[in-house]
């Protein structure tokens, strides 16, 4: 595969990743296809993508009772599988015996456990993905049927900006995927992406979003409010920063309002989008049911870890914080290393506290997707008490606050 500057990967390492794909997904039509149908396949017409014109839904070559050992007829590429959400995006989609390539850049460690969540052979790592190489998103998605986009970041440094990774990419991820013929795509944006908002985090996405209809008209997009669960970066900061430092801070008056959901909930329902044809060019927002400020997060937190200094709170004016974190978004766009960046220090973070981030009433969301999200009390925030003054087994409950 080509690079930006021309140079080719290594040959053995693009000799095994072929044969690792070549493995994984058949070049022929399953044998489970009807006869009536198969006859008027174009033998040359190797995968479910190419066969769209027959109008045969992504599914069509399913058989077995729908667990991980079946065969659903989906061949997705996940971009972005070793993040928060895409750990999650996988789980489901190999339950239902979906194939699945995995384009990544990071190393075997940071990937390892997705393997284990596709019955044997089912899941393709295909390492050296370049985001800004056509060639190499060409051969990502040209066997798949389905394209589900999860790729984003939280800050930018000297080799991704917001522009690379949420505007860029998309766009030219659904130019590809039209060309190819693939039949689905799934592009996963955020809550609250405006043209006009004053992040650059948020415009980039509306961008994105915007670029991606434009260029594959029949995509989905799933926007998602603020994600909680085990690995979340918001609860277990709070936490954290609870047990660490005596005093804990927040932006302006802590009032930005949210509706947090809880991530396995949003996978479960890109999985339903995946399975479902009539989702195809509509726009889902994933938002859980109770209203939240940021402050009411901190102390919903602090009650949960039986916080003893759970009333220092300090509120920092956002121009002030702008100020502290100039120094090192100054250095993240020019070190050629990794830097710290602790949640919060960045300002595109700092920008976004000045919105709300609510559903729109008109919007479609979990209910039309027959999903009901889960609450937070209780199972969801178990993981919180890992925190907990006094022990983990203090409280009779898993969500019980102090009293």
């Amino acid at each position: 595969v080509a690079s930006d500057g021309g140079s080719r990967l290594d040959s053995r390492s693009e000799m095994l990743s072929t044969r690792r794909l070549a493995r994984a997904v058949p070049t022929a039509p399953a044998a489970a296809v009807a006869a009536s149908v198969r006859d008027g396949f174009d033998p040359n017409k190797i995968f479910a993508r190419e066969m769209s014109g027959y109008g045969l839904p992504v599914t069509y070559e399913s058989r077995g009772t729908g667990g991980r050992s079946s065969i659903s007829g989906i061949t997705s590429t996940v971009f972005g599988a070793t993040g928060y959400l895409g750990r999650y995006v996988v789980n489901h989609l190999g339950k239902s015996g979906s194939r699945m390539i995995l384009p990544t850049r990071c190393g075997d460690n940071a990937k390892q456990h997705l393997k284990v969540m596709g019955d044997l052979g089912q899941i393709v790592d295909l390492a050296g993905l370049k985001i800004r190489d056509d060639s190499a998103i060409k051969y990502a998605v040209e066997r798949s049927n389905v394209v589900v986009n999860l790729l984003g970041r939280e800050w930018e440094t000297r080799n991704f900006s917001f522009d690379d990774v949420h505007r860029d990419f998309p766009e030219r991820l659904a130019r590809i995927c039209k060309e190819l013929g693939v039949e689905r795509l799934v592009h996963v944006s955020a809550l609250g992406a405006t043209l006009d908002h004053p992040s650059k985090y948020y415009r980039t996405k509306a961008e994105g979003d915007e670029a991606v209809r434009a260029a594959f008209p029949n995509a989905t997009i799933v926007k998602p409010a603020k994600l909680i669960g085990t690995e979340d970066r918001l609860l277990n900061v709070f936490a954290e920063h609870t047990c660490k430092f005596p005093v804990q801070t927040l932006i302006d008056d802590g009032g930005s309002k949210h509706q947090p959901v809880y991530v396995d909930d949003v996978a479960l329902a890109i999985r339903a989008i995946v399975h479902d044809e009539s989702t195809a060019g509509r726009t889902f927002e994933l938002c859980g049911e109770k209203i939240l400020t940021m402050e009411d997060m901190l102390k919903m937190t602090q009650s949960i870890i039986r916080a003893q200094n759970a009333s220092r709170v300090v509120y920092v004016p956002s121009f002030i914080l702008k100020m502290l974190a100039a120094p090192h978004e100054f250095l993240l766009n020019r070190v050629p290393f990794p830097l710290p960046t602790p949640t919060g220090l960045t300002r595109s973070y700092i920008d976004a506290q000045g919105e709300d981030y609510l559903k729109d009433p008109k919007s479609e969301g979990f209910k039309e997707l027959g999903i009901v999200p889960a609450k937070l009390e209780g199972v969801v925030i178990d993981y919180l008490r890992a925190f907990r003054f006094g022990g983990y087994d203090v409280g009779a409950t898993a969500g019980q606050g102090s009293e």
